[in-house]
């Protein structure tokens, strides 16, 4: 009977075992097969290019992706591998990680391969993500001399550009009805110069903009002016700027930090009252402290 008793339990012990690894088994399969089936988000990239007034180049990738509700928010941490095209081939120029905005932005190289038409061509691609959809964005852009001229003595205040292109044969030809946009550079942006700041090129590739009197400028009537061709569908963004004196000279104070009783610092007769005040008090007390130690001394000695 007490043998019987063994061989149930441990015939219970060797199920309850076998039931314990099939369970895992199982899991683990099931975990796996639900990590495979878990579907990627999708995302899409827009892909803008910008020449500055340095004549440096650069391309910005903005991300965005599906969230949980649908709605397409920005997605940070996501590689972006940006190429340019040579004939029929893709070549790798930079790998970038988007930033919390969900932007990526590379610094072109200089000399990049044109095609027939003088343009070149650049890709992003998001590629092989383990939380992405593959997306992909092409532009295709030409690129333009930006020139820009004023005269600092020029009482209309009038500032020139010149927009051209070099064609098939090498040859630097103005470019006609190119919107230009004309701004005064500010600490945290551009402001527009006036309410109607866009002049289009001419057939001589010229727009020229009068800057209004009453711009305030720095203690010298220094003022940024900038003109900004803008998402341009042929050559895409770019931008110059010069330094001239058409501000208004910035006053200045003659004393920023004046002696008031609203000011920080205080005024000096203010100062010097509290001080005899304060002086009369200490005085009393130690001419009350040095009486109480004379009668004490007189005291011991009688």
């Amino acid at each position: 009977m007490k043998k019987n008793r063994t061989i149930n339990c441990i015939y219970i012990l060797k199920s309850i075992c076998l039931s314990i690894i099939l369970s895992i088994f199982f899991c683990n399969i099931f975990a796996q097969e639900k990590t495979e089936t878990t579907e990627k988000s999708e995302a899409t990239i827009e892909l803008s290019y910008r020449k500055k007034a340095d004549q440096s180049k650069t391309a910005n990738a903005i991300v965005k992706a599906r969230n949980e509700k649908g709605k397409f928010v920005s997605a940070k941490n996501v590689q972006i591998n940006f190429y340019f095209k040579d004939g029929i081939e893709e070549r790798l120029i930079q790998s970038v990680n988007t930033n919390n905005k969900g932007e990526a932005v590379i610094t072109l190289q200089k000399g990049l391969p044109l095609d027939t038409g003088n343009a070149f061509t650049i890709i992003a691609k998001i590629e092989n993500d383990k939380l992405y959809e593959d997306a992909e964005e092409t532009i295709y852009y030409k690129d333009v001399n930006f020139s820009l001229k004023l005269n600092p003595n020029d009482t209309s205040r009038l500032a020139t550009v010149i927009v051209t292109e070099v064609n098939k044969e090498g040859k630097e030809i103005p470019v006609k009805d190119v919107e230009v946009k004309f701004y005064v550079q500010r600490l945290f942006g551009f402001v527009p110069a006036s309410e109607e700041n866009a002049i289009s090129t001419n057939e001589n590739g010229e727009a020229s903009f009068a800057y209004p009197k009453g711009i305030p400028g720095d203690t010298a009537g220094a003022i940024t002016v900038v003109a900004r061709i803008e998402d341009n569908e042929k050559f895409g963004s770019v931008e110059n700027n010069a330094v001239t004196l058409w501000g208004t000279v910035l006053a200045t104070e003659k004393d920023p930090f004046p002696r008031a009783l609203w000011e920080p610092s205080a005024p000096l007769p203010l100062i010097l009252t509290i001080l005899i005040l304060f002086g009369g008090v200490w005085c009393t007390y130690f001419f009350i402290f040095f009486q109480l130690l004379k009668i004490k001394k007189d005291t011991n000695n009688s």
